[in-house]
């Protein structure tokens, strides 16, 4: 029996042994620096996953995780001040995961080649980070926001400052900005609950939506519709394949499409919208800064003023084909009086001119071959 007992404790602890040693089941190796707030954590590493962890405690700890034993992955750690930076000596970081916590007032620079990096909240730093072929994921984050990766997805919580998004080849989704946005993917889908100042946003192949801007909206894509809440400003809004929704825009707004719908609702100021083969509904109060031009070349016009403003209203509609079998097919329609309203076939237009309350900004509206009609009120 005593045989029997040494042996099979022999068995045990060589199984033990075999199952440490086994691939895929590494352990944990840690480092803890001491620091304070306001401090810099900057990691370098060829490839694996980072993760950031904010916590309460003065300190920055390290921990490594995924390492089998008898490897000893050459993570140069040292700090310098209130700085801590943790660099790949020798590309064995591949398979390995860094998972570092830090004091949430830090500021953070992350740098893989080919691995996911998460950031949890709440951290209150300046946050920079790339990765070659990784996703991004954020949690709610206080300050400055600088992130790239060359071939994955960008999610994030509310980020309380500025932000700078830039993927080759993923989705961009993210919760409200406090500050400005930068936003830019070559490649997929954008959306944005909302923007506390301006927003700059563009893809080469998808949609994009945004909530209410409190500034300056520049928005364009390249295959997509777009959507925008109110902008607090100018808004400029260009997609080549799709249809653009705005609900709301107090300056300068210039929407263009090269084939789908506008829907221009509550714009205060100046309005210039062109489709080249949808309907542009849109609903306008002149301000006294600039002339107004809706165009359609394969669709119908239909214009909201209320009944208070004061503007000039030019329309005209092109026939194209033969002028006496479609003359009577489109028509300017109005709410208001028409101080003008005539059929030329020699230069085949129906024009008219409405002088709202003695007439005011210029409003110009021109379609080919389809109606225009000028409403009172909303739509």
């Amino acid at each position: 029996m005593k045989r029997l007992s040494v042996l099979f404790t022999v068995i045990s602890l060589a199984a033990a042994c075999i199952a440490t040693a086994a691939p895929g089941g590494g352990g944990d190796r840690t480092k803890t620096f001491t620091v304070g707030k306001g401090g810099t954590l900057e990691v370098t590493i060829r490839g694996g996953n980072i993760i950031i962890n904010p916590w309460d405690r003065d300190e920055v700890s390290v921990r490594i995780k995924g390492v089998d034993d008898g490897e000893d992955p050459a993570l140069r750690m040292v700090q310098s001040g209130t700085t801590v930076r943790i660099e790949d000596t020798d590309g064995s970081s591949d398979d390995l995961t860094l998972d570092v916590s830090l004091p949430s007032r830090f500021d953070v620079r992350l740098q893989s080649s080919s691995g996911d990096i998460q950031v949890n909240g709440p951290l209150t730093g300046k946050l920079k980070g790339a990765t070659g072929g990784g996703n991004i994921r954020l949690g709610n984050l206080g300050g400055a926001i600088d992130m790239r990766t060359s071939g994955g997805d960008i999610t994030s919580g509310d980020i309380g400052g500025d932000l700078d998004f830039n993927t080759s080849g993923g989705d961009i989704h993210m919760g409200t900005v406090s500050g400005s946005a930068a936003v830019v993917t070559s490649g997929g889908d954008i959306t944005v609950a909302n923007v506390g100042k301006r927003i700059r946003a563009s893809t080469s192949g998808g949609n994009i939506a945004i909530g209410d801007v409190g500034g300056e909206a520049i928005v364009s894509t390249s295959g997509g519709d777009i959507t925008a809440g109110s902008v607090s400003g100018s808004a400029s809004l260009t997609t080549a394949g799709g249809n653009i929704l705005l609900h709301g825009a107090t300056g300068t707004v210039r929407a263009t499409s090269a084939g789908g719908d506008l829907q221009l609702e509550n714009v205060t100021g100046a309005l210039e919208g062109s489709t080249a083969g949808g309907n542009i509904v849109a609903m306008l109060n002149p301000a006294k800064n600039g002339r107004s031009r809706l165009n359609t070349a394969g669709g119908d016009i239909r214009l909201f003023v209320p009944e208070g403003a004061k503007a000039t209203i030019n329309a005209r509609i092109h026939i194209s084909g033969w002028w006496r079998s479609r003359k009577d097919t489109y028509e300017i329609r109005s709410d208001f009086a028409m101080d003008k309203y005539e059929k030329d076939e020699q230069s085949r237009e129906i024009r008219a001119t409405i002088l709202l309350n003695g007439g005011g900004e210029q409003v110009t509206l021109d379609a080919v071959s389809g109606n225009i009609e000028v409403r009172k009120g909303r739509p």
